[in-house]
């Protein structure tokens, strides 16, 4: 895994991925009722809980998130975000202060970043060098299948979404 990391190669093993329909609710005849589970390697989860710990402390070192991104950072959950807001806009109701709210739905947001556009954004921000052109590797050649009832699709490659444990 240390050559891995220096030289940003990984091996393809380490970058295919096995994506299981998990039941969520209600009739199992529909598809929306699933949720879909990218089984990658240990080592794999590894590596990308190394490289998000590099970037998310670059983002913070360096004051570019602000405290009400709270999704991806220690401590911080949708949950912990709802409850700020809501603190936010009953201190503006008792201070008889408008409020105005627009509700955006990003449901599947980061499933949806193409590779290329999400190693602009981290250049942008300063994250160059090693980390990535190591996270530039590590997304070049990612590919997964589908597993249902032990039957698989074919190998696909992956061309967009950041992996979980990234950010």
């Amino acid at each position: 895994m240390k050559c891995s990391l220096a030289s940003g190669i990984a091996p393809d093993d380490w970058k295919a991925a096995h994506v299981t329909p998990v039941h969520k609710s209600g009739t199992e005849h529909h598809a929306s009722n699933y949720r879909p589970i990218s089984l990658t390697s240990q080592i794999c989860k590894r590596f990308e809980s190394i490289t998000r710990d590099a970037v998310v402390e670059h983002l913070e070192v360096n004051g570019l998130v602000t405290e009400t991104q709270h999704g991806f950072r220690k401590g911080g959950s949708s949950l912990s975000n709802l409850l700020q807001f809501l603190d936010h806009v009953t201190r503006c109701i008792d201070d008889e202060e408008y409020v105005d709210v627009v509700y955006l739905d990003f449901a599947k947001a980061f499933d949806k970043v193409p590779h290329g556009t999400l190693l602009e954004k981290l250049d942008k921000h300063g994250i160059g060098g090693r980390v990535l052109n190591g996270i530039s590797k590590w997304q070049n050649g990612r590919c997964q299948r589908v597993c249902v009832n032990g039957h698989y699709s074919t190998w696909r490659l992956v061309t967009s979404g950041v992996p979980q444990d990234l950010f």
